[in-house]
């Protein structure tokens, strides 16, 4: 009766394990991804919001195992360092970029594998849009005849099931 219920327990413990890993590469994934696309619409209230980056790291096989250790060469391109994104702080599990729509608009995505099967699964995203208003009577504007304000929208996740491409 005692190796059922242990084996019982080690299943659950298991199972539980699982969940709690998924959970925590979920909110991994959604934190970067909010400070990246919070960086940028702070960078792009005072500047155009920059081209489209590459795919960081650029192959998703580079996520394999115990995740991608990136380097502060991998966060080179204009987006990155407008947002002041470079994650090197610890092993990433996601593939991150921002694609520019238009001048006022873009979205940054983040790809991961969440069941560590070493393939695509989750797809997050989050807009980032900019408008620019003339100013309210009491704001003070430093010369300018409008004012630029960018902001992040929700974060999208879903499931895919290919890698992305530059």
């Amino acid at each position: 009766m005692a190796v059922v219920a242990l084996g019982i327990f080690l299943a659950f413990a298991l199972i539980g394990r699982k969940q709690l890993v998924r959970a925590s590469l979920l909110s991994e994934g959604r934190r970067r991804l909010g400070d990246f696309g919070e960086g940028l619409a702070r960078c792009a209230a005072t500047e155009n919001l920059p081209p489209s980056s590459p795919l960081v790291p650029a192959d998703f096989s580079q996520l394999a195992g115990a995740g991608y250790q990136a380097t502060p060469s991998d966060w080179q391109a204009a987006a990155f360092r407008c947002a002041h994104f470079a994650p090197t702080d610890a092993t990433c599990h996601f593939q991150f970029r921002w694609t520019r729509k238009s001048d006022d608009s873009g979205v940054v995505e983040a790809f991961g594998d969440i069941d560590r099967d070493e393939r695509p699964d989750t797809e997050m995203s989050a807009p980032v849009r900019c408008i620019t208003r003339p100013p309210n009577k009491d704001e003070k504007v430093d010369g300018h005849e409008t004012v630029r304000e960018c902001a992040i929208g929700p974060v999208t996740e879903a499931p895919i099931t290919s890698a992305p491409s530059n």
